[in-house]
């Protein structure tokens, strides 16, 4: 039987060791963006690719995981140690930093609402609308405040800025977009051909697919440029070029690549520590 030939050579592995890298250079560009303005901007243009890819990442974890409950924990543990973390800074309220932090945004709570909204729209029970609802009426919630459509005590953000979602009502429709899609996609080949399913053209659909949802919503907010203000719940310049982790998403193998319980950990734990290294490095320089 003649082997299947493939373009698709990045696995999991080195997806995720490029959005690792993509995701520290948005984070380093944070906090020089008041030292050099346009090396900054440069960082975080570049670091606005690691979202999608995260949130891809995201998505085919959930589909893949043999128990998204312990999925769900693990990020929820980090959540709470960037929550933590974030609350903390900002009482302290460090003139140091080039940016609010209480205004930042959490990545886990994004990451952790995806996956409820993943597994409520996926489990077969009449009243997980009601928990889907409640999601949605939370990122509904956060994201005006976030917007200052509803105004709050500096002290009470403090408290709960490390509970807000960090891509607001963009993510959320940005993930929305792309399980609605895939799931019609899927829904349609598995009725003609099961084994497609298997394929490694299957899985270029599936990149291109998400790409489709990048794509549009790159559209989305490179109009938003233009109408001006805080509309979408992040900055709708950097949005604009979350098209460009195609580049990487498009090849990617839907394979694991290099995996063990340390890696594992190393990846989780690398988003709080990195963090705090980076908050030495410059609170000291």
């Amino acid at each position: 039987m003649k082997k299947e030939r493939s373009i698709l050579f990045i696995n999991n592995f080195v997806l995720k060791i490029i959005g690792i890298i993509l995701m520290t250079l948005a984070h380093i560009g944070m906090f020089i963006s008041s030292d050099n303005q346009a090396l900054a901007t440069i960082f975080i243009s570049l670091g606005s690719l690691a979202f999608p890819i995260f949130l891809f990442l995201l998505y085919e974890g959930a589909t893949h995981t043999s128990n998204i409950k312990k999925y769900f924990i693990r990020i929820a543990i980090l959540a709470l140690i960037v929550y933590l973390g974030i609350t903390i800074l900002s009482f302290l309220n460090l003139s140091s930093l080039n940016f609010n932090i209480y205004q930042f945004g959490n990545i886990f709570i994004d990451l952790i609402l995806y996956l409820a909204l993943y597994y409520f729209i996926n489990l077969d029970k009449k009243d997980k609308y009601i928990y889907i609802s409640l999601i949605i009426l939370y990122f509904i919630l956060t994201y005006l405040i976030k917007i200052d459509l509803v105004k709050l005590n500096d002290y009470i953000y403090y408290l709960f800025g490390g509970l807000f979602p960090q891509y607001s009502i963009f993510g959320l429709a940005l993930f929305l977009t792309y399980h609605l899609l895939t799931s019609l996609y899927i829904k349609k080949v598995s009725q003609i051909d099961n084994e497609f399913l298997n394929s490694n053209k299957y899985y270029l659909s599936r990149n291109i697919i998400y790409c489709i949802s990048l794509a549009i919503f790159s559209i989305i907010a490179y109009i938003f440029t233009y109408i001006g203000g805080n509309y979408l719940g992040v900055d709708s310049v950097n949005e604009t070029y979350i098209v460009l982790a195609s580049l990487f998403i498009i090849f990617y193998s839907h394979k694991l690549g290099i995996k063990n319980k340390f890696l594992t950990y190393s990846f989780y734990l690398y988003y709080p520590i990195h963090l705090v290294n980076l908050f030495l490095i410059f609170y000291f320089i």
